[in-house]
């Protein structure tokens, strides 16, 4: 229905009423811009009574014209809204990978390296600009590492869904930490891993595949204790960046390379800055859109 958008609080107050032990879901939307007439959607499980909905209006905002604010009721087919947001989700082509999802696994071309990756509740299925700028740089790695020996360690900070991470697994036969704050996005990498055939594998094991550490950073020794790390892939945001910059390079091995990301590019001045002061120099930056990803070494 539509209601100006000073008599929400009360409208939502009446439409809860009528369901106390099963709260129904509110979004209100702007109509025109800079108009004070709001659209107001409620989501039901259950029917609800529109005539007492009506009825309690009436009672407490007598003023409201129930005929101009016009209440319609439809009932929203049951569907799994999980599969459907996953078929809106398109193929990502980036260099030398291919990320897909299920509904799309006819479409994996022979000439890439393939990753299943669902939509899920942790970020990174490679649509974003700043995902696909990491995979763009770790495929460059790929093809530099052929000219000198592989790195022996890497890490994936602020894994999200643990893309990154697949794709350097599989790369490079080594022990790949994906490591997050969120126990959702460390378990997410853990599935997406499964659902790769990539061993998941202890911390410091040695062995090939992902370890997935739960930490905030390299305030768990764990983190540290298991570098360092010839790469490190830290796609977050400006500001942790640069305010973890002393910690990442101190983690990073003398002939290490880091590749950040989560920065757009009236940011990338500011975050050079921060790792220019540790002794790091820009080689190579990979502008998507509006956001960078950014490709650094220790100065010579």
């Amino acid at each position: 229905m539509k209601v100006a958008q000073d008599l929400i609080p009360v409208m939502e107050e009446i439409i809860y009423g009528l369901a106390p032990d099963d709260f129904p879901t509110l979004s209100d939307f702007e109509i025109l811009e800079g108009d004070n007439i709001r659209l107001l959607e409620a989501f039901f499980v259950q029917k609800p009574d529109i005539s007492l909905l009506e009825s309690r209006i009436a009672d407490c905002l007598p003023s409201i014209d129930l005929t101009q604010a016009a209440i319609n009721l439809s009932e929203i087919a049951e569907k799994d809204w999980v599969s459907e947001s996953q078929k809106l989700l398109q193929p990502v082509d980036a260099g030398l990978f291919f990320i897909y999802g299920s509904h799309d696994a006819h479409k994996i071309p022979d000439d890439r390296i393939n990753l299943l990756v669902e939509a899920g509740q942790a970020f990174g299925t490679g649509q974003h600009e700043t995902t696909h700028g990491c995979l763009l740089a770790i495929g460059d790695l790929s093809a530099e590492y052929k000219e000198k020996n592989p790195p022996e360690t890497a890490l994936d900070l602020g894994c999200g869904s643990g893309l990154l991470a697949l794709a350097m697994s599989r790369i490079w036969p080594i022990t790949i930490v994906a490591s997050d704050i969120d126990p959702i996005a460390t378990e997410t990498t853990i599935l997406n891993a499964q659902a790769n055939q990539i061993p998941v594998v202890p911390l410091k094991s040695g062995q090939a595949g992902i370890a997935a550490l739960t930490s905030d950073g390299f305030d768990d020794t764990a983190l540290g204790e298991a570098g360092p790390y010839d790469i490190i892939v830290a796609n977050i945001l400006a500001k942790p960046l640069q305010d973890m910059a002393k910690d990442i390079v101190n983690n990073l091995s003398l002939d290490g390379t880091l590749i950040l990301s989560g920065l757009l590019g009236t940011q990338e001045d500011a975050v050079c800055a921060a790792y220019t002061k540790q002794g790091m120099t820009l080689v190579r930056r990979y502008p998507r859109g509006e956001w960078h990803s950014l490709l650094l070494r220790r100065s010579a």
